[in-house]
């Protein structure tokens, strides 16, 4: 009996154990990574992914798309909806920046939102750098933080295509947080 009382226990003990492996989370400071990093220059790119971002405690959630063509960005961000929030232009030499909000009934709240994080020099250039150019450390198994100019930069997990790709990049400083689920970066 005891043994027919163990034998239907087990795979409920085992099925109930936590196998999944705890990803390692390495601290970089930006001198370390910035000595590893490989930064070819990147002029074309194609970034798709989901977005949810919060300035002050009031957020905004949805999509982004993020072109890049010899210099000349253009970052369009969606609601849930599927309806474009803003539309973002800009180059980096020179700085122009050009934000045109949706002239839909969508809250002002949302739009203020996205042109906070958007339309900083300091915000959007630090965002690229991070996204096109992870640290080495970075792997499946091991996320990687870094800290530069007030931010922190949380990189996790990649994604297997020819450029190494973060799936999840999350930017935090003060009251700002984003955090970006790439789907697809085509270079």
């Amino acid at each position: 009996m005891k043994i027919v009382l163990i034998l239907f226990l087990l795979p409920i003990i085992i099925g109930c154990a936590n196998i999944q492996q705890s990803k390692n989370d390495i601290q970089l400071n930006y001198s370390d990574y910035k000595k590893k990093l490989d930064a070819s220059e990147i002029k074309n790119f194609k970034l798709s992914g989901k977005i949810s971002l919060y300035v002050n405690k009031k957020g905004l959630s949805g999509r982004m798309q993020w072109v890049s063509v010899n210099g000349n960005d253009i970052i369009e961000i969606y609601d849930p909806f599927n309806s474009i929030v803003a539309k973002i232009s800009f180059t980096e030499y020179p700085r122009k920046f050009s934000f045109k909000p949706s002239s839909s009934s969508q809250s002002k709240e949302a739009k203020n939102i996205v042109k906070h994080i958007f339309t900083n020099n300091d915000n959007i250039f630090t965002l690229k750098k991070f996204l096109l150019f992870p640290p080495t450390e970075l792997s499946d198994n091991q996320n990687v933080s870094i800290n530069f100019n007030n931010w922190t930069i949380r990189f996790s997990g990649i994604h297997n295509i020819d450029h190494k790709t973060p799936k999840i990049v999350e930017y935090t400083k003060d009251n700002i947080s984003l955090k970006i689920f790439i789907n697809n970066l085509i270079l």
